[in-house]
Order: structure tokens, then C-alpha cells, then sequence
């Protein structure tokens, strides 16, 4: 990471899926109109906390902080990297649509942040509706976004959105992919104005091919299912970035809450959940305490979750929320 400007750059920090990239790339249009030298990095809440820590040596002039809800388990490390930030003068402007980051929007307006929100959309959504029309071309960024929320699951689109935004989303999740790519994907969308290129075509077949794969094995590690649920334990399984994807085609097919634990790293493992949407389970409110019972955290939406914990409450992590689920969904 090199920035050869410290004081005039604005800073993008998205998350990796098709929401946050498309709202990235919307934003760093607008801002590119304006004149402002503006770079891009990827994050993932729980990493969010080490991106602006790092980032503080650099002094940015503003980060935007796009589509990472807040990550109870390193909130105060998060707090204090802010308020770092906030100290050299850095404006920063935080653009999100999920539960926990509204949760904390007294603490966060109190430190000096920016906050736009919804509670009825995406990152896209907001980004849509805020920074399009200030962009060279609102109807490119516009339909941009727009795939954004196709890919969230809070839009639908035409028959060609639809397809794009598989397309998208499947290539984005391929296991070859870096976030280096991701970049270069939104480096095309910002310059270019292109929306695919010929990589996402074959990197999508590459990730449908193994999700197919990874599916057959994820669905013989059924530790418990119930009639309206189901838990999986695929932590000797090397899942490759597809965790959230095989947790919904499993919600989908079987039209059941499904979480699904899996081994990042040696140090933790997550759990993922997915909830389809004609079932009322809350996810957040009922499996996030059980993530902060055993020392970790989570975040997310009602219907998509992920909980994180040290690799050695991954057993008691996994009992208690079999618990729920027999209790909440049988």
C-alpha cells in the first residue's frame, strides 16, 4: 500500500461481495468527479478494526467505509481506531445497512463519523440514491448499483440484471480470486465503465463447478436437522470463501434455516446462517449471543449471520446452537 499524496487521498474501504464493491465503485466515481485522488481496500468486519489502524499512517484525508457492519468482538479496537483517525483530521463517512452498525450510531456520530443507513435495502441501495446522479454517467453507476442489490437478495431485477449479478457474485466468490481482482473489477466499473469482462465468465464457471463439489460433501456433515432447521459441521472441510454461498442453496433447496460452521484458520471458526425468507427466525438476535457467550462476536442481517469464535470454543459453539434450533425450530 503506497500513497504517494498522504494528505490529498480519500480512502475506500468496502467489503468483498457484489453489494460492496458496487457501492465502492459508485462512490469513487463521485468522488474521482470531484477531483479527489481516491484508492480502494477490502475488509471484512472483524478486519475492519486492523484496515483503519493501518491506514492512520497514512493520513488520509477521508475514508468511506462501505457495507462492513460494526463487529461486536472488536468493537473497542474499532473505537479506538476511529477516534485515531478522527484526531488527525481524517473525515470519515460510514455507509451500511446492517443491524449492529445502527446500534452503535450514538457512539459513532459522538467520535466525529458521517452515518447513512438503511434498514430497508443495501450499501447499493444508499449509494444508488446518494452518489449516482454525482457521477459522470448515473445511468451506468445507477445500473451498477442496482446489481449491487440484486446480489444482496434485496432487489430483483430483469432477466440480463439477474444473470449479470450471478454472474458477478459467483466469480467474486471463486476461490482463485484475490482481493487484488476485486479491485481490478472495480477499477474496470470506475474507468472503464464496463460491467463484466471475459475473466468473470470463466472464474464463474470455476466457482459454480466447485460449489457443486463442496455441496455434496458440506450436505454428508448434517450434525442436526430438524423441521424447520438444519446445522452443519464442515470444520474438517476447506470451503474456500463458498461458505455463505453453499448456506444459502442449502436454505434454499431444503427451505430451512441452515448454519453452517467452518474452520477459517487455525485460530477460529465461524458460523454462517442463512434464513429463507419465508421463515421468521432472527438470526442476529438469536446466535449472536451464543458467538459472545463463548468469546467471540457477529454480525449481519436477520436472514444472513455470521458468527465468529476462538477456535476452541468451536465445539461449545456448535452445541449451543443445536440448543437453539431444537428449542426455536423443531
Amino acid at each position: 500500500m503506497f500513497y504517494p499524496h498522504f494528505t490529498s487521498v480519500s480512502i475506500v474501504v468496502a467489503h468483498g461481495d457484489l453489494d460492496g464493491l458496487a457501492s465502492a465503485a459508485v462512490v469513487m466515481a463521485a468522488l474521482r468527479e470531484r477531483g479527489e485522488k481516491v484508492s480502494l481496500e477490502i475488509a471484512q468486519p472483524y478486519t475492519l478494526a486492523r484496515t483503519l489502524l493501518k491506514l492512520s499512517a497514512v493520513k488520509p484525508r477521508m475514508i468511506v467505509i462501505v457495507d462492513l457492519g460494526v463487529d461486536s468482538a472488536t468493537w473497542p479496537t474499532l473505537e479506538s481506531a476511529v477516534k485515531a483517525l478522527v484526531e488527525q483530521k481524517c473525515r470519515i463517512l460510514w455507509i451500511d445497512h446492517h443491524p449492529a452498525t445502527v446500534k452503535r450510531a450514538f457512539e459513532l456520530t459522538t467520535l466525529g463519523v458521517s452515518l447513512l443507513y438503511t434498514s430497508n435495502g443495501s450499501a447499493s441501495t444508499i449509494v444508488r440514491e446518494a452518489f449516482a446522479d454525482a457521477t459522470d454517467d448515473p445511468a451506468f453507476y445507477s445500473k451498477l448499483a442496482k446489481l449491487g442489490e440484486i446480489g444482496d437478495g434485496v432487489a430483483e431485477g430483469d432477466a440480463e440484471l439477474a444473470v449479470l449479478a450471478d454472474s458477478l457474485s459467483a466469480a467474486l466468490s471463486a476461490p482463485s480470486v484475490k482481493d487484488e481482482y476485486k479491485k481490478a473489477i472495480v477499477n474496470m466499473w470506475v474507468k472503464e465503465k464496463r460491467l463484466v469482462n471475459d475473466d468473470v465468465a470463466l472464474l464463474a464457471e470455476e466457482s459454480e463447478k466447485i460449489l457443486a463439489e463442496k455441496l455434496k460433501k458440506v450436505n454428508e456433515n448434517i450434525v442436526l436437522e430438524t423441521k424447520r432447521g438444519l446445522v452443519i459441521d464442515a470444520r474438517n472441510m476447506k470451503l474456500a470463501g463458498l461458505a455463505g454461498r453453499l448456506a444459502t442453496s442449502i436454505a434454499q433447496a431444503k427451505r430451512k434455516v441452515t448454519v453452517l460452521l467452518f474452520a477459517p484458520s487455525e485460530q477460529s471458526v465461524v458460523a454462517t446462517c442463512r434464513v429463507p425468507r419465508d421463515l421468521d427466525f432472527d438470526a442476529l438476535k438469536e446466535l449472536v449471543p451464543a458467538a459472545v457467550e463463548h468469546g467471540g462476536g457477529g454480525g449481519g442481517h436477520p436472514k444472513a449471520a455470521a458468527l465468529r469464535v476462538p477456535a476452541a470454543a468451536g465445539d461449545a459453539l456448535l452445541q449451543r446452537i443445536c440448543e437453539i434450533i431444537r428449542r426455536e425450530l423443531d
